[in-house]
């Protein structure tokens, strides 16, 4: 064997040895028998994985450089850097200086795996990058003799993973036993091993790649899975006038929204259409189809606002939305990246996403204002994961969260669904088109107090109009209702 060669293997001995050594006998040595971090289950991966790459390294170092181990090598690493990526995933948001586990320069231990992995492939490019077709070596398959540095490595990797094994059986337990979501700190005696089966449950449950966002969309019709009104009696509303809505609105009406000031009418449509309409609901003033996927992803509208006399801010029921403003002066043609149609006289200003806490795992159908505390409202719609209805505020200034309330949960029966959201003198409606109801909300209370009976029909959206009359829209006919 020429020298280059033999210099090469004392490079991958070298590596093997940094690999073991540094990420993995400091993580179970030092740390662990030392400070008594103890691994949780995703840690153990993460560390498996290292082991099987410095394995890979020690059979190339035996028997000579072949693409298999090659590819074992990228194979084990993508395994790594997605636990890695799946372990830290949870954590990369957290307020600074959050997370759990030691630290070592500054990053907590789990999120070393990214980077470690990371530099496995960036290493093996460049290794295939240089070697090119010239990776076979040895080729007469015999067993490479090692030198004493070489065997080193060997000697290392049995050593590293003999206390490991130490540590994995003790502090986790033999099968079935199953490593810790939280683990508690090392113990060399047994009281302190706490062996569990209890995150088996969570394997064995239906797989998902989306993980906790697997979360249904909403529905849009009448909900069959709930039937019964929140409260049986209730004050009812009487008919005042039916209006036929211009036959140019494209698409099922969603929401409505109605300004006292500029006496304009503004709702939006399934097919990312928002109208602005005259007092009357006859004529057509500006209208705009948004482009849902420039820049943010908006899901199907749900919800529109006016937050000025001249700003109305629309909302997909994910979260994301759009505040467009009345401007006499736009020209729809420089509206392109926008807006995919529409006419002049209106303008995009800004698009974002509402993040909250409490219902980040839940879909809304609904805004409102609160102009006297300047916050978006927003109400999560409850699935069979999170049954739970959370009010939601948002400052007006910088869209960030304000303050987040829950309202509704019961264990038995499906929670409300509002459609519609408006604010009269700090009170709260919300249509729920499923019971056929107007829910109340005390904008002070965390409760549903009262309800409003609805005529039978499919009423989706809501408008309140002039404080005593409430605009509910079934199809395209829009009816105006007095208390």
């Amino acid at each position: 064997m020429t020298d280059k060669s033999e210099r090469f293997y004392n490079v991958v001995a070298l590596a093997s040895m940094t690999l073991i050594i540094l990420p993995v006998g400091i993580a179970c040595v030092i740390l662990g028998f030392g400070f008594g971090d103890n691994p949780c289950i995703l840690c153990w991966q993460e560390r498996a994985a290292l082991m099987f790459v410095t394995l890979t390294t020690l059979f190339i170092m035996r028997y000579g450089l072949r693409p298999k181990y090659l590819g074992l090598l990228i194979f084990y690493s993508t395994i790594g850097i997605f636990m890695a990526l799946r372990h830290t995933g949870g954590h990369f948001l957290r307020d600074i200086g959050q997370g759990f586990a030691l630290e070592i320069f500054g990053l907590h231990t789990y999120t070393w795996g990214v980077i470690i992995f990371w530099s496995i492939l960036l290493i093996l490019s460049i290794v295939l990058f240089f070697l090119g077709s010239n990776l076979i070596d040895n080729e007469d398959g015999e067993v490479r003799y090692l030198s004493k540095f070489q065997s080193l490595a060997f000697v290392s990797f049995f050593v590293i993973l003999f206390f490991n094994s130490i540590q994995a059986f003790t502090q986790v337990g033999p099968p079935p036993f199953i490593g810790h979501s939280d683990p508690v700190r090392f113990s060399w005696t047994p009281k302190g091993w706490n062996w569990s089966t209890k995150n088996w449950s969570g394997l064995l449950k239906p797989f998902s790649l989306r993980g906790n966002y697997s979360i249904e969309k909403p529905y849009f019709k009448h909900d069959v899975r709930r039937k019964i009104a929140m409260f049986q009696s209730g004050d009812t509303l009487v008919k005042v006038k039916d209006i036929t809505l211009p036959s140019r609105i494209r698409g099922e009406v969603r929401d409505i929204d109605y300004h006292t000031e500029s006496k304009i009418f503004a709702l939006v449509t399934d097919q990312y259409y928002l109208y602005l309409l005259d007092e009357k609901l006859e004529s057509i003033l500006y209208y705009v189809r948004i482009d849902p996927l420039y820049s943010i992803d908006i899901k199907s509208l749900v919800g529109v606002s006016f937050i000025s006399p001249r700003r109305i801010m629309v909302i997909g029921f994910n979260k994301s939305f759009v505040i467009i403003r009345i401007n006499d002066r736009a020209k729809i043609v420089d509206q392109y990246a926008g807006f995919l149609e529409g006419s002049n006289g209106i303008e995009e200003k800004i698009r974002g996403n509402l993040s909250s806490v409490r219902s980040k795992y839940a879909y809304i159908r609904c805004l409102a204002y609160d102009k006297k505390t300047q916050e978006l409202v927003i109400l999560s719609i409850p699935n069979e994961k999170n049954n739970r209805v959370i009010a939601t505020r948002f400052s007006t200034t910088d869209f960030l969260l304000n303050s987040e309330r829950e309202i509704f949960i019961d264990d038995n029966d499906l929670g409300p669904v509002i459609s519609s959201l408006k604010l009269i003198d700090s009170i709260l409606f919300g249509l729920e088109p499923n019971s056929n109801e107007i829910l109340i909300l005390d904008n002070e209370s965390a409760a549903f107090s009262g309800a409003i009976k609805l005529p039978k029909g499919n009423f989706q959206a809501l408008a309140v109009y002039k404080k005593d009359q409430f605009v509910l829209v079934e199809g395209r006919i829009a009816t105006f209702f007095s208390k």
